[in-house]
């Protein structure tokens, strides 16, 4: 009789479809998708499909579902239907091909299948998951969430472009009104240059938000727009490229939500109306040559239009091994919690907090047993610290927490609360970064962080170590990390930050006393070839070691800030730089 072992989840049946309680055997059995109703290469909805796979995996005991190698298409109108509040997307009903709620043990294997999806739709979406592992599969959608288009001609008065038969369109009311299966009510929120030579934003380019309201398109001919208004600095160069960017999060492609132990392996996402992989206060996270990149060889020069992959209140650890990030519209990775605001004090034990952020809406803010530390906003500095007894849920933007014991007299309203239980140790190891609109790696976590042997061309800052309690509420304080032998290769060639690494907490300058915010950085035996001459921002920090780190001038772009300090350092203790040469 062969071994059997409990399920480490159960699911409350919401969904249709998904994997509950069940029992699975030692071996896991292998399900095929072709068994289930789907065919590769046909171009039909592979979503009933899927429906019916993971029925048979709970009711099989399967531990494997498996796709041969082959296109295999998703459309929304069969798909499972879900509210989803995602940390920096944007919540609402979604559309899921996968709902893998309260899964636990089970291997979705790709075999190099080609994902492709169509309309509004939320390729994978793990909740309430243990134990899971999506490999060799790539996920793409027919008709993109932005569309991009040449510059043939750019004077002072707007720029000409066109459009390739990937990017349909209609001209309406003077406005650029994107066609297609996923373009329904999606207004251009920014347009910027690419630079089609080098694949990467173009030098020194700025963001132009607002677009769709700050210019009047014309039709000039099949295929070519004329937008008239002004640009922001400098003129588009004709031969480049311009992206131009919905006003929404809409489709992320691969959603995490307090979720256990779970494996992204050789999986490419060659395009996401939104963020890649953005996970939720979840644990024990694996990204195995993981890859968001265009397609190559394909027309389309943008990948994912937000964040490669983003850690939004999640803890244990967080591996990154191996991947590849590219011209994504905005950073490569984010790990970061959330800080509340305390908005009322019911009684002496209790508070209630608000989510500030819109794109937090929603969002669990703590459970029972928790520790949370309350900080004053405008210095972020900590002075409490208690374990959680009662939440109560108002709304997706309210909870009231309750505390054993009465709180200190200094909480005041606009403080804020951050869940200590969700602090992730961090280790990115062997990955790429570049390409892209924005920056790098952005580490905002208590947990133990290692930057080693990556290579970074960003137009930003490569790396930047935050903290805010007034605008995005991204926390929190760093306590060791460590940045080394990393390549930092012609980073702060373009406009999103003030240094290659910038240590920058939103903490306005006569509010930067004692205690120092963030602790315990080292940036040591890394390679820097300069473009701008900032290599090291910081302040607030006790602790910090930039030494035996090589420092060369790029050949690949003009000098910027060629007069400024290579190192700027204030209100920091502890201190060690190595002399400048």
């Amino acid at each position: 009789m062969r071994q059997l072992r409990p399920v480490l989840h159960c699911l409350l049946l919401a969904l249709p479809m998904t994997i509950g309680t069940a029992l699975f055997a030692a071996d896991a059995a292998t399900l095929a998708i072709t068994a289930c109703g789907a065919t590769a290469d046909d171009r039909s909805d592979c979503t009933p499909a899927v429906q019916v796979a993971l029925a048979r995996c709970r009711s099989e005991g399967i531990h494997t579902l498996v796709f041969p190698k082959g296109r295999y298409d998703f459309f929304p109108a069969r798909a499972t239907e879900r509210y989803l509040a995602v940390s920096n997307n944007d919540p609402g009903m979604k559309r899921i091909a996968f709902p893998l709620v309260g899964v636990s043990d089970l291997v979705i294997d790709g075999q190099g299948a080609d994902l492709v999806f169509h309309g509004i739709i939320v390729p994978f979406v793990l909740d309430g998951a243990h134990h899971i592992t999506l490999r060799n599969l790539s996920i793409d959608w027919q008709r993109p969430f932005h569309s991009e288009g040449v510059v043939v001609a750019a004077d002072a008065g707007g720029v000409e472009l066109t459009f390739s038969d990937e990017f349909p369109y209609q001209i309406a009311g003077g406005r650029f009104v994107p066609q297609g299966d996923n373009q329904q009510g999606i207004e251009i929120d920014n347009a910027l240059e690419f630079d089609t030579t080098l694949r990467e934003t173009a030098f020194q380019v700025s963001d132009n938000y607002g677009f769709a309201d700050k210019v009047v398109a014309s039709a000039v001919a099949p295929g070519r727009v004329r937008f008239s208004g002004k640009f922001s600095t400098p003129q588009p160069h004709v031969g480049n490229l311009m992206a131009l960017m919905p006003n929404h999060r809409l489709a992320p492609a691969i959603v995490i939500l307090e979720s256990h132990d779970v494996r992204l392996q050789d999986v490419t996402i060659f395009h996401a109306g939104a963020m890649g992989v953005i996970a939720q206060r979840s644990s024990e996270l694996a990204l195995e040559r993981l890859v968001v990149a265009p397609r190559p060889g394909g027309k389309r020069l943008i990948s994912a239009t937000a964040d490669a992959t983003h850690f939004s209140g999640c803890g244990g650890a967080i591996t990154m091994t191996g991947c590849r990030f590219e011209n994504q519209i905005d950073d490569a990775t984010n790990v970061h919690g959330i800080y509340t605001r305390v908005t009322a004090r019911p009684d002496a034990r209790s508070v209630e907090v608000k989510l500030m952020h819109p794109q937090q809406y929603g969002v669990r803010v703590a459970d029972v047993g928790d520790l949370m530390q309350f900080i004053h906003a405008d210095t972020l500095a900590g002075y409490h610290r208690a374990a959680v007894t009662a939440v109560r849920v108002i709304n997706q933007e309210y909870t009231v927490l309750t505390f054993a014991e009465p709180l200190p007299a200094e909480l005041r309203l606009t403080d804020g609360v951050l869940d200590l239980r969700w602090s992730a140790d961090f280790t990115a190891r062997g990955n790429r970064s570049r390409g892209n609109r924005a920056r790098g790696f952005l580490i905002s976590t208590a947990g133990r962080v290692l930057i080693e042997d990556n290579d970074f061309h960003v137009p930003g800052s490569a790396i930047i170590i935050a903290g805010d309690a007034n605008y995005w509420f991204e926390s929190g304080p760093v306590a060791d990390v460590t940045i080394r032998g990393n390549r930092f290769t012609a980073c702060g060639y373009g406009t999103w930050g003030r240094a290659t690494i910038a240590i920058e907490p939103e903490i306005r300058a006569e509010h930067r006393g004692l205690p120092r915010y963030h602790h315990g950085i080292r940036i040591v035996g890394n390679a820097f070839e300069v473009v701008d001459n900032r290599v090291l921002f910081a302040h607030s920090v006790a602790g910090l070691q930039c030494t035996g780190n090589t420092f060369t001038p790029s050949a690949t772009y003009p000098p910027t800030h060629a007069e400024a300090k290579r190192f700027t350092v204030t209100d920091c203790d502890d201190v060690m730089l190595q002399e400048e040469r």
